[in-house]
């Protein structure tokens, strides 16, 4: 009985703690985003309820984004108190074990972060992508009908042609190259300065053709049916949609989807990775404070404060910094997303057996 009354004593000052720590780091994030655009605002006289319906599809980004440095205060500001007033200490002295009194907190960061996992799974993109079409639709006021936009358009075509356009507006393609190959080489290119999507096919705008064999030949047209183009716009933007919008199933068949193609994948096999490695932060953040909390007595809360906010900026620094990487290709996604979180799990590992957690 009372070790159950132990633990519901830790959670309610860690809980406490936790949700004040991210309730007052959202809306601060948000507030300071507001003024940011607020001129922005006032001139396009955008309504209030325009404004609280951005901020409202905005916040679950936030709450994901800060949920790692909450997570680190909550556990530093609910244990520093308890330290500060000498409670562990008495525990520690009525024969308590530090991994009983840590324990409830460890299991229920742990429950916490896979909540979290879910949210950034499968609910941040919804957000994300209600976020923007508000932005564009109610405060930019574009209609939907203008959205078809697209820069380098890039992708194996169902016919085994590789398409390269400069932009997509929405059912024209501007600047395209059309390659054909086979045996590895190319049989065929063409280029047209332009391309409409109308009665279901593609028509090409002022053609040049070069086929390529026992020798090169070469065609000018004003027009050409490219039936070889089966793909419409609404195909062609979607092979490139926005990863950070999609659940996490749809994203995956996605991946499948443009693997099968032979497009680039890097940026989404990251964005899939992450998903899950960076919630896990929250977790690990919670190793450090626990240490850190040990030092509020000793050298004041300040101290403990200070170190705790260059931990989390400088862990999140870390994983922008492998995040670039690994969209750049310098590392592969799955280490971009896991080498990170795998450095601080082994040294907040590490610093709890020093401190004889």
């Amino acid at each position: 009985m009372g070790g159950k009354i132990i633990e519901r004593y830790i959670l309610r000052d860690f809980f406490r703690a936790f949700l004040l720590a991210i309730i007052a780091i959202v809306i601060i994030y948000l507030i300071t985003d507001f003024f940011e655009r607020i001129g922005f605002y006032i001139d396009r006289k955008v309504p209030t309820r325009i404004l609280a319906g951005y901020y409202f599809f905005h916040s679950f980004y936030v709450l994901i984004l800060i949920a790692p440095l909450a997570f680190l205060l909550g556990v530093y500001f609910s244990l520093g108190r308890l330290t500060k007033n000498n409670e562990v200490l008495a525990m520690r002295g009525l024969g308590i074990s530090p991994f009983f009194i840590y324990r409830p907190i460890f299991l229920w960061a742990l429950l916490i972060s896979l909540g979290f996992t879910y949210i950034n799974t499968n609910v941040v993109p919804w957000a994300l992508h209600n976020k923007r079409i508000w932005w564009r639709e109610k405060i930019l006021k574009i209609g939907s009908g203008q959205a078809f936009f697209e820069r380098k358009v890039g992708m194996i075509l169902k016919s085994g042609w590789y398409l390269y356009a400069e932009r997509l507006l929405n059912r024209t393609l501007i600047g395209i190259d059309l390659i054909y190959m086979k045996d590895g080489k190319i049989k065929r290119r063409i280029y047209a300065k332009r391309g409409i999507f109308q009665d279901g096919e593609w028509v090409l705008k002022d053609v040049y053709i070069r086929s390529f064999g026992e020798g090169e030949r070469f065609e000018k047209k004003k027009e050409l049916k490219a039936e070889f183009i089966s793909e419409s716009p609404e195909d062609i933007l979607k092979k490139r949609q926005r990863p950070e919008e999609m659940g996490i199933l749809r994203l995956l068949n996605h991946i499948r989807e443009l693997n099968r193609r032979g497009q680039p994948v890097q940026r989404e096999k990251l964005e899939f990775y992450m998903r899950f490695s960076y919630p896990a932060l929250c977790f690990i953040l919670v190793l450090y404070g626990c240490p850190l909390a040990l030092e509020v007595k000793r050298k004041g809360l300040a101290f403990g404060l200070g170190w705790g906010l260059f931990l989390a900026f400088f862990f999140w620094g870390i994983v922008q910094l492998f995040r670039v990487l690994g969209e750049k290709g310098a590392v592969y996604p799955f280490f971009a997303a896991a080498l990170p979180n795998l450095a601080f799990l082994t040294g907040g590992i590490i610093l709890m057996w020093v401190r004889k957690m």
